[in-house]
């Protein structure tokens, strides 16, 4: 063979090379997305994992950019069920529940990572400045903590012991700080406590700290359905047949049905700061939000496997009819309890993260800066 066409089979033969190499990376690249795996193993069916959203090292970052460009890109078409999606695009959806973003990925919930825990997906709405909120809720949670110090039946105490404002769990657990906790039976002024800056949940409650993730999350105070939801609606959204307790921060919508029999009554909503937990970061859900099972799957119409957990996980709502205890979700997710709030049972904040916000402070990843290098030939080939 000539040395012209030695030359030109080993260029076709570095072509073909080539080619192979980007194909491969291309197919790896579009499913780098599609972990169809809960990492967490007490979440036993699949879900899509975005990875995390977060830039690393973004506190440091002189841009301004904190979420990562990608992994974004990855939300939106998860959420829409487009190739190629953007901001635009997830803005023009308006209201979406859990089931019908898994109705746009084969049936399975979207995961992800912020701030070095794992979320699933669960809302889809805006809020009053028309921004698009995602709803985050944490996906597990081994760690427990109790509801409140003390509990009684009564409803008459200032603060009674299920009231989720003055509650120990909001105050410690959530880091919220807030005007303090009620701490004993019959105290009618509140405890404080001090939001702790190592505390894990302090990026996402404390504007001071570095790397703090505040400005991109929106407060219920601007979110329409917290204001007004109502467990009393049935149907879906719940199944106890009255309106429960620290729900609604406004009027309950629709027929309202407090319990109000032997000397007790669970319309809580003219007591001092009954309603202060609207201006939280972070907060637990309530039943008429997760629901209770597949059935009566509440306003955010989640899976069992959402709901899922390693132990059962508190809940914001009151019971109906008793001062003394609050509902909970059992470990599987498909049904719910009521317990003292003295018990111990895992605390899974929830979230709205604005992601319009989000998408104006998105980039890639810093790449390191230049250096010169300078090498002596010495007739050698080089790198």
């Amino acid at each position: 063979m000539s040395r012209r066409y030695r030359y030109i089979s080993v260029f076709a033969a570095a072509v073909i090379i080539v080619a192979v190499l980007l194909c491969f990376c291309f197919v790896s690249f579009n499913n780098i997305n599609d972990v169809f795996a809960f990492t967490t193993s007490n979440i036993t069916s699949g879900a899509v994992d975005i990875g995390d959203i977060l830039l690393e090292g973004y506190a440091d970052r002189t841009d301004g950019k904190v979420f990562d460009g990608e992994a974004m890109a990855a939300l939106y078409e998860k959420l829409t069920g487009k190739t190629g999606a953007e901001i635009g695009d997830v803005d023009a959806l308006g209201t979406l529940t859990a089931k019908q973003i898994r109705a746009k990925n084969g049936n399975k919930d979207i995961v992800l990572t912020m701030d070095g825990q794992q979320w699933t997906v669960t809302h889809l709405t805006k809020d009053s400045s028309g921004n698009t909120i995602a709803t985050l809720w944490k996906a597990t949670e081994i760690a427990t903590h109790t509801w409140s110090s003390w509990y009684d039946i009564a409803t008459t105490h200032a603060y009674p012991s299920n009231m989720y404002s003055t509650s120990f769990v909001r105050a410690d657990a959530l880091n919220s700080g807030g005007n303090g906790y009620v701490a004993k039976r019959g105290a009618t002024t509140l405890t404080k406590v001090a939001q702790k800056a190592d505390h894990k949940y302090a990026r996402l409650t404390m504007p001071s700290v570095k790397g703090s993730l505040t400005n991109f999350i929106v407060k219920p105070s601007a979110v329409a359905y917290q204001e007004t939801e109502n467990h009393a609606v049935g149907g879906t959204i719940g199944n106890q047949g009255w309106t429960l307790p620290n729900e609604a921060y406004g009027t309950p919508s629709g027929t309202i049905k407090w319990y109000n029999n032997n000397g007790r009554n669970m319309d809580y909503s003219g007591k001092s700061g009954y309603a202060d937990w609207k201006d939280d970061y972070i907060w637990l859900p309530s039943l008429t939000e997760t629901g209770a099972d597949e059935s009566v799957n509440g306003i955010w119409a989640l899976s069992n496997n959402q709901r899922s957990n390693s132990t059962n996980s508190w809940l914001r709502s009151g019971t109906y009819s008793y001062a003394n205890s609050a509902y909970f979700l059992t470990a599987a997710g498909s049904s719910i309890g009521n317990y003292n709030v003295t018990g111990s049972y895992a605390v899974r904040p929830a979230l709205h993260l604005n992601l319009d916000s989000a998408a104006q402070h998105s980039g890639g990843v810093a790449l390191a800066e230049p250096t010169d290098v300078s090498v002596e030939y010495k007739g050698t080939t080089l790198t």
